[in-house]
């Protein structure tokens, strides 16, 4: 199956178009935007190898966004789109492979329904960027394990592969759990038996490490950071904590998947009636798809469900992003008894699940309760009133265009994204998060240094401004943000 004949098929548009309107909507209404684009605004500011955190392709693609189209706030929106759309073709493209042309119908309509790809669709982090390139290596892996090396053009699939397998790994370290399970469904449906596939996997290998290997040098040349800050964020359970975690785990997963669920269980009873599908034409046989489901789905599962119970892991919630992000494949095989009515039948359910969700999100951007348990309200704070505020104090202090923000990336990153300039973010003041910053510039330029809570010190007998973030008839503030102005030393550049 090609990437063009997604064109021809009515409900793939429909999975896109509404991939598309839960990144629209949030992109209109929100006042403000979830931490993770604050952060990816912060590190585009310059093209490095890695960053504290992360390896650098989600980073890359914003940065390359904001160089070559515009450096708006709407960027972010628009690569989580890129994200979302690359992510729904593939999908589907292995769908049409593995359940066939009906079935992947089903699935793609299924996929739009699953929180991943719905409510939190426009988000633009290293899950979404990671998700997109997990679903086109194993298409790709599928394509060539159907091919035989008669001709050197055969070898482009095993290379593109190996490409798309190192900017995997180019998102974040969790790829390697999928890719393992890639090779898992090419053993397991006997392609490795064959000499020629074998030495494919392996040139794939091979290339996804070249792809991976500057990275890992810009990682031992910085002190191991990335690794650091994996394990700071790995806690070790006792053994009622491991079960624990598990089962909240699994239930979120769950929770996450609730759409999808209430719609089949209400498209089973719409079904009672109707007469059950022969057959599935043109899926593919049984061991291989068994083989894939088990490597792109039970696989990372599993390692998970190890890591927590042998292991003593706390299971990180966004882990299950991308664990689960082939579920649509299986659930829509089990549908696989329903007649062809099922899919229409299918999207006019989603249709209405997709609506009530949209008028949900929307009205939970001005409702007070949906700020109630957050330690930080994200998306739903107005982002652009705080930007104002800073450069109205900004431009009190000094004529000059203001070039750097210090602070968080949360608090800084919203003042530089909706500051209309565009300054670097000097990261909590560490040049470990930084390395760019040249501080004696810094110290030339000034600075609006940008606090979450009261600063024990400031830098310097300077006066320190409050923005309080309180609702519409509430009098306690919800989230206060401070900043203070160091003035250049230095007259404008």
């Amino acid at each position: 199956t090609r990437p063009s004949s997604a064109a021809r098929d009515p409900f793939w548009w429909f999975a896109l178009a509404m991939a598309g309107l839960w990144v629209l909507v949030p992109a209109l209404i929100n006042p403000g935007q979830v931490g993770d684009h604050f952060e990816q605004f912060t590190w585009a500011h310059s093209m490095e190898w890695g960053y504290h955190k992360h390896p650098p392709l989600p980073t890359w693609l914003l940065a390359i966004t904001l160089k070559w189209v515009a450096a708006t706030p709407y960027a972010t929106y628009g690569v989580a789109a890129l994200m979302l759309a690359g992510t729904a073709l593939f999908t589907w493209l292995l769908a049409r492979e593995l359940l066939g042309a009906r079935l992947a119908s089903l699935a793609i309509v299924l996929w739009g329904l699953h929180w991943s790809f719905s409510w939190k669709g426009q988000m633009l982090n290293h899950n979404s960027v990671m998700m997109c390139c997990i679903a086109a290596a194993a298409w790709l892996a599928l394509q060539a394990s159907r091919r035989q090396m008669g001709s050197i053009w055969i070898l482009r699939w095993w290379l593109g592969l190996g490409l798309v397998g190192g900017l995997a790994m180019l998102t974040k370290y969790q790829s390697a759990i999928p890719l393992v399970g890639v090779i898992i469904a090419l053993w397991r449906a006997g392609h490795l038996h064959e000499r020629d596939k074998l030495l494919g996997l392996l040139m794939a290998v091979s290339v996804a490490l070249a792809v991976f290997a500057p990275h890992v040098l810009w990682v031992v040349n910085h002190d191991f950071v990335t690794l650091k800050y994996a394990s700071s964020t790995v806690q070790q359970l006792d053994m009622l904590g491991r079960v624990r975690k598990l089962l909240s785990f699994s239930a979120l997963q769950l929770r996450m998947l609730l759409w999808p669920l209430l719609c089949i269980g209400v498209l089973a009873r719409w079904m009672r009636k109707t007469p059950a599908a022969a057959s599935v034409d043109g899926a593919a046989n049984e061991r291989e798809r068994q083989a894939w489901l088990l490597g792109l789905l039970g696989w990372p599962l599993v390692v998970l469900a190890v890591l927590c119970l042998a292991q003593g892991v706390r299971l990180q919630d966004h882990w299950g992003f991308q664990s689960m992000q082939f579920v649509s494949l299986w659930l829509a095989w089990q549908l696989r008894r329903f007649g062809p009515q099922a899919a229409t039948r299918l999207l006019v359910l989603a249709l209405v699940t997709h609506t009530l969700g949209l008028v949900t999100y929307s009205r939970s951007v001005w409702d007070p309760r949906t700020l109630a348990k957050r330690e930080r309200p994200d998306q739903f704070y107005p982002a652009q009133t705080l930007a104002g505020a800073v450069m109205l104090s900004w431009k009190q202090a000094t004529s000059c265009p203001l070039r750097y923000v210090v602070g968080g990336t949360y608090e800084a990153g919203m003042v530089s994204v909706y500051s209309g300039q565009n300054p670097v973010v000097f990261e909590t003041a560490s040049l470990e998060r930084s390395p760019w910053v040249d501080l004696a510039d810094l110290t030339r330029a000034g600075a609006v240094y940008v606090y979450s809570q009261v600063p024990e010190q400031l830098p310097g007998p300077l006066p320190l401004h409050r923005l309080a973030f309180t609702l519409p008839g509430g009098e306690k503030s919800l989230y206060d943000v401070y900043w203070a102005v160091v003035a250049p030393t230095d007259s404008c550049r």
